[in-house]
């Protein structure tokens, strides 16, 4: 049975259909990543999933259970949880707690506030330092700590790398790398296709709300990728035109 299940969904903005008929299954332990380009749907079709946008059409499944029209709270109880573009810390508060907000939902699991530290070194020193006082990525850190913390079985991270330096990026891809072998189910939004193809099990495009590729990685290659990016040869789901 799928971890993650997605049929025909459908998001508007009034009118406008920003995800149209969106369907994908995702097991557990699956990397994947999620590419396209800006305005392609892809940050509101992750929002849907996480219960921030409401959804026009179709039906998400988590674990068997449809959740499509659940509160955003009592997803993240049932094991869902998104690290949001733009990470949406709370500034006047210390890295710990940001981090045990995460805790408030209770859900059982390995994630404590020093497994946490121990996955981002980078935060130990700054514990008790408010967040808004912080860099980009020891923000980025927190937000996917503050994620972890509520012992996610499918954990979303939409545009890791968003904003960051090069430098900082790969400190944070290196902290990752645990979580990426621990058999954590994952969506990856990632601008950084090399970056992406070397993580993911498996790729997912969009382009205008459609999805245009999904393939294992081993599967495809970048080529194929990019074509699927810009919508060249593709009409959708991955069906040449």
């Amino acid at each position: 049975m799928s971890m993650l299940s997605v049929q025909d969904l459908d998001v508007r903005y009034g009118q406008f259909r920003a995800v149209r008929s969106v369907s994908f299954d995702i097991v557990k332990g699956e990397i994947v990543a999620l590419v396209g380009a800006n305005g392609a749907g892809k940050t509101t079709m992750l929002r849907a999933l996480a219960g921030a946008n409401r959804v026009h059409g179709g039906a998400i499944r988590l674990n068997g259970v449809d959740i499509t029209h659940t509160l955003s709270h009592l997803r993240v109880a049932a094991g869902l949880a998104l690290v949001p573009e733009g990470r949406k810390l709370f500034l006047d508060m210390t890295i710990e707690e940001n981090l045990l907000l995460g805790r408030t939902v209770g859900r059982p699991g390995v994630w404590t506030v020093d497994k946490v530290f121990e996955t981002f070194p980078n935060l130990v020193k700054r514990r008790h330092a408010l967040t808004g006082t912080m860099s980009g990525g020891e923000q980025q850190a927190t937000a996917i700590g503050r994620a972890l913390m509520s012992n996610p079985e499918v954990l979303i991270l939409d545009e890791v790398s968003l904003g960051l330096s090069p430098l900082v990026v790969d400190q944070v891809y290196a902290s990752l790398d645990n979580l990426l072998t621990m058999g954590t189910t994952i969506i990856l939004v990632e601008q950084d296709l090399t970056r992406a193809m070397a993580v993911a099990d498996r790729v997912i495009c969009m382009l205008e709300g459609r999805i245009l590729l999904d393939r294992a990685m081993e599967q495809t290659d970048r080529a194929e990728i990019t074509q699927a990016y810009f919508g060249q040869g593709y009409s959708a789901v991955g069906e040449p035109a």
